[in-house]
């Protein structure tokens, strides 16, 4: 699921109107599951507007990141570098029990994502700047990851937690993009409905899942499982786009194939 609302935003030339109608795609999901679940308890309201407003700044500089980069450069660099920073801050700050094996696995996750990255940013010669922003972008998933992983614990129920705070944050970001395009809206209703319906469905579901997973694993350990959707976006291009799996490709799979089997052992 993670992998297809990203496919979905891949393949449109209008980032900013697709991640729009994703992410407010999010909403009448967010409302159902509040009604189902309930609002989560008053000790997860700092948790809820922070991550609101990690995951708008993430959302700017992905957007950002994609006018100077491709999805390929972009996405493994960002997504590869979050699971590093959130297993330094679990170890050395909130002392999480990860095993050793756990740690080889995110380790081999983080690094193949990183290099099938960094092969794509040199072999097309793109602009620094592009790196750069994948880099912060990558920053903003770590921080969210984990605001949101002790979010879910804190409040002990995860999806009253997420469906209010996509809530808060799909409004922060409905201001943004009117004030970016005034006819957005408008848009969504003529050109992005599947972006909204298939978009918003998938990319829902996928981090709902997500937070809610973090009540049982590590939240290292679930960020860097929940990377290894690049392998089945390769999947998707190769079957819909006809693209070739190459050496990099080969390598890239062999990597988070063994990460998984040394977290699954961990």
């Amino acid at each position: 699921m993670h992998a297809l609302w990203n496919f979905i935003l891949r393949g449109s030339e209008d980032k900013l109107l697709s991640m729009t109608s994703v992410v407010l795609g999010h909403i009448p999901f967010a409302l159902i599951r509040i009604l189902v679940f309930g609002l989560p308890n008053s000790n997860g309201l700092s948790y809820i507007l922070i991550s609101a407003l990690l995951h708008f700044f993430y959302q700017i500089f992905l957007l950002n990141a994609y006018k100077f980069g491709e999805l390929s450069e972009i996405y493994p660099i960002a997504r590869g570098l979050s699971p590093l920073i959130i297993i330094t801050i679990s170890l050395f700050f909130f002392k999480e029990n990860i095993s050793s094996h756990e740690v080889v696995g995110i380790f081999l996750i983080s690094l193949s994502l990183i290099i099938y990255g960094l092969k794509q940013f040199l072999s097309r010669d793109s602009s620094i700047k592009g790196f750069s922003l994948a880099i912060i972008t990558g920053c903003f998933i770590a921080s969210y990851s984990i605001v949101d992983g002790y979010g879910a614990r804190v409040t002990q129920n995860p999806i009253g937690f997420y469906s209010t705070m996509t809530l808060i944050n799909g409004l922060i970001f409905y201001f943004y993009a009117k004030w970016k395009d005034r006819d957005i809206i408008k848009r969504i209703f003529i050109s992005g409905k599947r972006s909204f319906f298939i978009g918003g469905t998938a990319s829902y579901a996928a981090y709902g899942i997500v937070v809610w997973a973090c009540l049982f694993l590590p939240i290292a350990v679930v960020s860097s499982i929940r990377e290894t959707s690049i392998l089945f976006a390769i999947l998707l291009g190769l079957f819909f786009l006809k693209e070739k799996i190459n050496l990099i490709k080969s390598f890239l799979i062999v990597g988070l194939f063994f990460g998984l089997l040394f977290l699954r052992v961990g």
